[in-house]
């Protein structure tokens, strides 16, 4: 009895463990574990730099991973899933060979191995010194103005990175364009490194990077800005007026003793430009009226420009209505005359001729019947606008209707 509980136990026994065989092998086929190089590299963490250290030219910033895992795992990878690290703890300044240590945040993916398995550093000591910010100023302020001296703030920066760069730092500056100000520029400047030779410096920290600077622009004795006021003599045509007067330069700077540019004012004015009869712009160059002593410091005349345009006025007046010429039926037409109400230059408007200005009527069909319909004006001269016509409409009779 025995003997036989144990035979068929036996029996179970190798059934479970072939279909587990079975089971596994199954199940490696459809879903079969795969390894190899994971083709996204994974940037490397350089860990545990000393505070005193800097990191120069690693040979490698990205490393890949020889991973071991199920195909669908391999299907849901991507380089989030993994970390390379190279242990800089200890290391002084120098060359340095560090091996690289790779992990996988998901259990199921054994790391076998990376490419490559180490990374060149070099490591400098780091220095970091003050530096006094230098200001270079790019263009020349106008004639009859100088600058003074720029002030900074901060005045200093630091410069911090490998001792060797910084040890051939020169300078630090800025460069500021005056753009023709007349007045006090401020500006916000980066900070640049320079060495002996003038060229940049790179891969150095700034602090700040940007500093303020304020450049004063101040206007020389003996010079002064004064602003042009144009004069006109005589009167324009009738019907015209002056609709703007300007001058170019609107200023100009004069040159002279202090005290007869002080007598001056804020101003000096042009000869006098004559535009009795004017029925359109007048542009013409007119000298400065300019006291004893006093010049200017470019040109002595300015280009004066009048603007004559035509008084704009309205006018109604009545006219009758008529039938356009698309329909030739006898018609008859309420009301058959309404009031046009005008606007436009008053010359023109002064010289309407009965012709001008005719009002019609679109009849909607050239048959017997009444209808009611829109008014419009025809025969109008230019420059003159109709701002409405009053009634609008105009009920038309046609009283016959073609054989």
């Amino acid at each position: 009895m025995l003997r036989s509980l144990l035979s068929n136990a036996s029996s179970v026994l190798i059934a479970l463990v072939f279909a587990l065989v079975v089971w596994v092998v199954a199940t490696n086929e459809q879903n079969p574990t795969r390894e190899g190089l994971f083709p996204d590299a994974v940037a490397i963490d350089f860990a545990n730099r000393g505070q005193d250290m800097t990191l120069l030219d690693p040979s490698r910033l990205a490393a890949r991973v020889r991973i071991r895992t199920q195909e669908d795992v391999w299907q849901t990878l991507n380089s989030g899933n993994f970390s390379v690290k190279a242990d800089l703890g200890g290391l002084d300044a120098g060359d340095h060979q560090v091996a690289l240590d790779a992990t996988s945040a998901d259990p199921r993916v054994t790391i076998t191995g990376i490419d490559p398995p180490s990374v060149k550093v070099h490591l400098e000591k780091t220095r970091q010194v003050p530096v006094l910010v230098r200001v270079r100023v790019l263009d020349e302020p106008p004639l009859g103005y100088e600058t003074k001296a720029p002030v900074v703030e901060p005045p200093t920066v630091l410069v911090s990175g490998p001792q060797n760069k910084v040890e051939q730092v020169n300078d630090a500056t800025v460069e500021v364009a005056l753009r023709g100000a007349k007045t006090a520029v401020d500006r916000e400047a980066n900070v640049v490194i320079h060495d002996a030779q003038g060229n940049q410096i790179q891969g150095l920290t700034i602090t700040p990077s940007t500093v303020q600077v304020h450049i004063p622009v101040e206007q020389r004795v003996g010079y002064k800005d004064a602003a042009v006021k144009a004069l006109i003599s005589g009167n324009v045509a009738s019907g015209y007026w002056v609709s703007d007067i300007s001058v170019d330069p609107a200023t100009v700077t004069l040159v002279g003793a202090p005290n007869a540019l002080n007598q001056l004012g804020g101003f000096v004015e042009t000869e006098a430009l004559d535009v009795t009869g004017a029925k359109e712009n007048i542009v013409k160059r007119v000298r400065l009226k300019l006291p004893e002593g006093v010049s200017v410091l470019n040109a002595t005349d300015v280009m004066l420009r009048v603007a004559v345009d035509p008084v704009l006025s309205g006018l109604t007046v009545r006219r009758p209505v008529s039938v356009s010429e698309t329909c030739n039926l006898p018609a008859q037409i309420s009301p058959n005359t309404v009031e046009v109400i005008l606007s436009g230059p008053l010359p023109i408007l002064q010289t309407l001729k009965t012709d001008d200005v005719q009002i019609v009527l679109d009849a909607p069909r050239c048959a017997s019947g009444t209808y009611q319909a829109e008014l419009r004006a025809v025969n109008v001269p230019d420059k003159i606008k109709v701002e409405s016509i009053v009634p609008s409409t105009a009920e038309v009779i046609i009283l016959g209707e073609f054989p």
